[in-house]
């Protein structure tokens, strides 16, 4: 049977420190040399790409949430679900009146994802800037007024936040039919992160996209925080990692070692048939 095996990133396959350790390496890369089709379903977007070369990841990854489908083969992306300009007016007038205005991604199929904010608020945003300012995006820019435009492809907003501050917000992006909105903690912070997108676009329906690209018959998925919820739901087998959150283990399949002792790779090593 054809088995397709997709695990978030942070948290899940990555230890504590955002790293994914030599150990966990050295288990996966054998079995996809050996055929196994592995990839990840993450929030990242670039940042997620070093990962994927680090494992030689050789079938589609699913970025943002599930907005965007990269294609580690050719190097690009393959899928990009957008929002709408007025939904994305809306969350913008939404984000202004609780004066939380942050990341803006839009997304161009020539120049790939731009990214715009008005001001940072804290030191995790101001380190998340930093780290990714030299990275591959086509801009990364400060401007003084966001805005949502017809000829602007905006897919993507994320802050991060004390829960209390974002809580409000979330519950007022998830009265817009068309919008999308995911509330978890950080796994390296006390903060947490308020993520809108689409309701196009979530990790499930990127799950799904490749099940049915990739010709699998059986999916198996692992995670550890609420944005898996949904894609370990749709999954043959959801599996979280044993430092996941209360919920997620408790609606999983199986749970298995922590994130900080290789449980998705050791799993792996122990069940994977080619």
């Amino acid at each position: 049977m054809k088995t397709l095996y997709v695990s978030d990133l942070d948290g899940t396959l990555l230890n504590n420190k955002a790293q994914l350790t030599e150990t966990s390496r050295g288990m996966i890369c054998p079995l996809i040399k050996e055929g196994m089709l592995f990839t990840v379903a993450t929030a990242r977007s670039q940042s997620a790409i070093k990962y994927l070369r680090d494992l030689d990841v050789q079938i589609p990854s699913i970025h943002l949430n599930g907005v965007l489908i990269y294609d580690n083969k050719r190097k690009s992306y393959i899928d990009c679900v957008s929002m709408d300009t007025p939904t994305a007016q809306e969350i913008i007038r939404i984000l202004k009146f609780f004066d939380r205005m942050s990341f803006v991604y839009t997304f161009d199929s020539e120049c790939g994802i731009n990214v715009a904010f008005e001001r940072l608020t804290n030191d995790i945003e101001r380190n998340f800037f930093e780290v990714r300012k030299n990275e591959d995006y086509k801009s990364f820019r400060q401007v003084e007024n966001i805005t949502a435009a017809d000829d602007d492809k905006i897919i993507y907003f994320t802050m991060i936040d004390e829960y209390e501050r974002l809580k409000p917000i979330y519950e007022e992006i998830c009265r817009l039919p068309k919008a999308k909105a995911a509330l978890y903690s950080d796994n390296y912070s006390d903060l947490y992160f308020l993520e809108i997108f689409s309701a196009d676009a979530t990790k499930a329906s990127g799950v799904l996209k490749l099940k049915k690209l990739l010709g699998a018959e059986r999916v198996v998925t692992f995670g550890d925080n609420l944005n898996d919820l949904e894609m370990l739901r749709v999954s043959d087998f959801g599996i979280a990692v044993g430092d996941a959150v209360a919920e997620v283990r408790k609606k999983a399949d199986l749970v298995i070692g922590e994130s900080s002792q290789d449980g998705v790779a050791k799993y792996l090593r122990d069940n994977y048939v080619p």
